[in-house]
């Protein structure tokens, strides 16, 4: 090898070296944070114990110079404040920033917009807004629920129903056989969930492909905290003259297996044709006498969210045709567990609560 060639190859690795040594540098700096209160008291304790300051560094797992610095810096100013940086000033004061607060505790609808309009004197851009409101750690933004609409009298009667009923006993409430309808579809229209990577979201596999009017059937059904009754698939559009018919040869049935001649209590919601003057009159020829039930109150009805877990366990049904979907339904409907069923009808005492502490507005539930 030539003296030249000697001359390039030194000076290569003294490049790449020069190279190497400023990579790290950069990521030392990077890496810098700044210490945190507990952190500065152990270093001045491991000091205080009489370790040297390499001990110090090597064990609080800072570099030297940390130490030096926090050392010093706790001379100068007696305690672990931090000192103001040289960086940008904040745009907003203490006092700009308890008014922003302020502003949405009055108005938890207030959006980053409306509030920097009702304030022009706030020279600041909206994501500053939003910044300082996440940053006071007391809220963050969220979706609003879609839940039915309570009027103010119906709030209030909720309330009176549920104050009423507040002292039974889980007992009574499994002595209920709760009715209701409900539509069904083809394809499950639950949100799924799905693993794959970020770049993808349109590959098929990650995508539910959706019917905006998909075929549907309605059923009618009942339960109680210890089995299920009889599922009817109502044909039509349900009336009172159909509803009478499944009074007679579905419910009834249903609460001659559950019940036998014992006392049992008849629940449905308030719905027309359950109230109507010819199907009040055919319940009386019946012999039932429906529990009195308040208005916009589903979410006291457990048979709701027995709707749902029936759609839930069925998600993964491919019906091609309503005949099927029916099939489908009688099968999960026979096959539900018991202690489901018990779960919720001993939920009904924290519904009732739920409804009072909200004062009748819509719940969890």
């Amino acid at each position: 090898m030539g003296v030249i060639e000697k001359k390039i190859n030194l000076l290569l690795e003294r490049l790449f070296s020069m190279v190497k040594v400023g990579l790290e540098r950069k990521l030392a700096v990077k890496a810098c944070k700044q210490l945190s209160a507990p952190q500065k008291a152990y270093i001045r304790g491991l000091v205080g114990a009489k370790n040297s300051l390499r001990v110090t560094a090597k064990l609080a797992g800072v570099t030297l110079r940390t130490v030096q610095r926090c050392l010093a810096n706790f001379e100068k100013l007696g305690n672990d404040d931090r000192q103001a940086g040289s960086g940008r000033p904040r745009k907003t004061t203490k006092n700009d920033d308890r008014k922003i607060i302020l502003a949405v505790k009055r108005n938890r609808l207030i959006t980053s917009e409306q509030l920097l309009r009702e304030n022009p004197d706030f020279d600041v851009s909206v994501k500053t807004i939003r910044r300082r409101i996440t940053e006071s750690g007391e809220f963050n933004s969220y979706w609003v629920i879609n839940k039915p609409f309570i009027s103010k009298k119906n709030r209030a009667i909720r309330v009176k129903w549920c104050k009423e009923r507040l002292h039974w006993t889980v007992e009574q409430w499994m002595r209920v056989i709760w009715t209701d309808e409900s539509p069904f579809v083809l394809r499950y229209n639950g949100r799924r969930r799905v693993w794959r990577r970020h770049n993808e979201r349109y590959k098929p596999f990650a995508m539910k492909g959706t019917v905006k009017h998909d075929a549907k059937l309605m059923v009618w059904g009942c339960f109680a905290g210890h089995g299920v009754g009889n599922l009817y698939r109502v044909e039509g559009i349900l009336e009172s003259e159909q509803y009478k018919q499944i009074l007679r040869t579905q419910f009834k049935p249903s609460a001659q297996r559950l019940f036998g001649g014992r006392n049992y209590t008849f629940q449905q919601d308030n719905d027309p044709k359950h109230t109507s003057r010819a199907t009040r009159a055919y319940m009386d020829w019946l012999g039932l006498d429906p529990e009195e039930w308040p208005s916009q109150s589903p979410d006291l009805n457990p048979i709701e969210n027995l709707w749902s877990y029936l759609d839930w366990r069925l998600r993964d049904r491919h019906c091609g045709s309503l005949e099927e979907l029916w099939a489908a339904l009688q099968e999960g409907w026979n096959s539900i567990p018991v202690d489901y069923l018990t779960k919720l009808v001993e939920s009904m005492p924290r519904r009732l609560q739920a409804v009072i502490d909200a004062k009748g507005y819509p719940t969890k539930y």
